[in-house]
This record gives structure tokens, sequence and C-alpha cells, in this order.
């Protein structure tokens, strides 16, 4: 793993699902995948007893902790500014104000990664950068500001269909979207190292036009921020909760000891916790990487490090992957209740959306 690389300065999982599945109380000990830091922060601000990140990238870890001591360290108009949400001629300046409370470690590496604050730290991650060349250099060769910026105003689901079909829809369109998402330009220049490596479908472009046009008709674009993104490089009218002046401020005081963050593989942590350690898990979409026999010891291990009644959300992508059939006595899921918070889901690349409960 190349801990001079994040990949990720954003989460791209629906936070609003995430703690809709998980009904965060305050006596909750969650697991969360750091990421891009978002969700884990999310997670904290909706007041659980305690938080604990993990991820095998350093980096991402440095990510997070940066986001957390900027919201304490910084005035909110400062904070969007610093983080990259408004446009800034400072941020260098704004970093000393920020440095001197980040760990040491974390001091250290982001004072010789300098040049990814520039543009602001959620847009410094690998498939950040590769969506905004998207937004910036290929989507104007199909479509103009003006007919963008229609899209991406719609409340009204009916007449965002129409739209969609009658204007957005086009053979160009088409053309440049199977261009970027083919298997070849993700692999290489956007998605995390190693993703692809159990994708058995090779026309990976056509899954997910599919999908986005099926999110076209489904989900309203105006308060979408990780479409607004996605096709503009900013969130638009809509910020993630923990941008949010409210999300800000409440992580300015939440406790230190409410968030303990660590560098390792999934796998290799939950074999070091006791049983019964969390009540609920936030796994974004790790199993995506793993191989079928991985898959199956890191569930055995979240069984048993899972409290009575915990429960478990997750994403799929291009890979299928749940919970392995002998285990399926001690899991519990309401379908009907996962699939209706999945036709709110903001994001459209994913497959499947999965919350379960642990039966003990």
């Amino acid at each position: 793993m190349n801990t001079e690389i994040i990949n990720y300065s954003q989460c791209w999982e629906d936070p609003d699902i995430m703690l809709a599945a998980l009904k965060i109380n305050s006596d909750d000990k969650v697991l969360s995948i750091t990421s891009g830091g978002d969700n884990t922060l999310v997670l904290l601000i909706a007041g659980p007893l305690k938080v604990v990140s993990v991820d095998m990238n350093i980096a991402q870890n440095y990510l997070l902790e940066l986001k957390i001591v900027a919201a304490r360290s910084l005035p909110y108009n400062e904070y969007l500014e610093f983080l990259g949400v408004t446009r800034s001629k400072q941020r260098l300046v704004l970093f000393e104000k920020v440095h001197s409370r980040l760990s040491d470690e974390a001091a250290v590496w982001w004072s010789a990664h300098v040049s990814l604050l520039k543009s602001g730290p959620i847009q410094c991650g690998r498939f950040e950068r590769f969506t905004n060349i998207f937004a910036s250099y290929i989507l104007p060769l199909v479509h103009s500001k003006k007919t963008v910026a229609k899209l991406l105003a719609f409340d009204d689901l009916e007449k965002q269909c129409i739209f969609v079909k009658q204007k957005w829809d086009s053979k160009a369109w088409r053309f440049f979207f199977g261009l970027i998402t083919s298997r070849f330009i993700l692999k290489r220049y956007a998605r995390q190292r190693g993703m692809f490596r159990y994708t058995e479908k090779e026309t990976v472009a056509n899954i997910y036009r599919k999908r986005l046009e099926q999110h076209l008709v489904s989900v309203p674009t105006k308060r979408n921020y990780f479409l607004h993104y996605i096709l503009t490089g900013e969130y638009g009218e809509t910020l993630p909760p923990y941008l949010e002046e409210n999300g800000y401020t409440q992580l300015r005081t939440i406790s230190d000891s409410a968030l303990h963050i660590t560098t390792s593989s999934i796998f290799n942590y939950l074999q070091s916790m006791p049983d019964n350690t969390f009540s609920k898990f936030n796994l974004s979409d790790i199993f995506e990487a793993l191989s079928s026999a991985e898959n199956d010891a890191l569930w055995e291990q979240i069984i048993r490090t899972a409290k009575p009644g915990a429960v478990v959300v997750y994403w799929n992508n291009l890979v299928e992957r749940s919970y392995p059939a002998y285990l399926s006595p001690k899991i519990k899921t309401d379908d009907n209740f996962v699939n209706q918070l999945r036709l709110k889901d903001k994001v459209f690349f994913y497959n499947s959306f999965h919350a379960h409960t642990i039966l003990k």
C-alpha cells in the first residue's frame, strides 16, 4: 500500500441512508472505515460513545485527522475555505493555524505534502482529481454549463425525467460517459489499486451508464451534492453533514476520546479485538477488494466482535459480496427496509446497499 497516495478525499457512500440504517445511540461503540473521513465525522456528530476509524492507508487517516482538527481550529468560513468548499488564495496560511494541533506524525506528513492543500483537502484524492478532470474538460465537450445547471436544479422528478430523455441523454453524452467510465480508464486513473482484482465484468461502462440512467429518473438532483460534485467540481447548495454549520459546531465540542483512529487492515484489527466489542459497523465497500475466502474470514471476525443486536452496513459496487451462507443463522435482514433506503441513495454507481442485524 502506497501511503503517499490519498485515494479518496471524500466519502462516496450516502451518509443519510447509513445513519437511517445504523440508528446511532449514545452508548454505541462504532467501527467505521476511514476512507475520506466524511462518514466517520458524520457518525461522530450522531453522538455515539466512541467511533473507531480504521484504514490500512495511513494517508487516509491523516486526512481524517486534518478535517476534524480544521473544524476545531478555524472559524466556519475559514473551515469551508481551507477544506476546498469555497475558493481561497490563503489555504497554506490557514494550514499554519491547523498544523500545531495535529499529531506529530500527521503534522510531518502534511508538511511534506502541502501541494495537496492548494486546491483544498477535499479535492486532493485520486478519485476526486479524476472527477474534476471529467467535469472541467470532458463534460463541456457534450453539454454547456447552462445545460448542466438545468439538470442539477430539479426537485420535480417528473420534469427531471423529461429533461434527461429530451436534452441530456444524447449520443455524445453516452459516448464520452462510456469512455470515461471504461474499465481501463477507471483502473488506471480513478479507482484505488486492487479494486478491480475480483471484478469479472468487462463492460463496466455499460453497467455504470445504466445505473446512472436509472438514478436520474429516480432521485431528484437539486440536493444531491454527490452528483453536483461529479458534474461541476462543487457541492452546490447542499453540503455533506460534517460541512454544514451545525455539523461543524458539533465537531468542535466532541471529546477527543470519542474518536480513535488506527492504521490496520480491517481483518487484522478485528482479530485483535475482544468478543462483543462493537454495536455498529460502517464498512463502506471494503468487500469489493477481497477474495471469497477473505470475505468469509472477515465476516467471522465481524460476528465475533459484534455485540448482540449489532448492525452492519456496507455497499457493493461491481463485486457482489455478502456474508457466507453458513453464517446465515446469525444474521437478520429487513429486506423491505433496506430496499426503501436504497431507493433514496444519492450515489448512482453502487449496485446495492446492505444492512444486517447480528443475532447472538
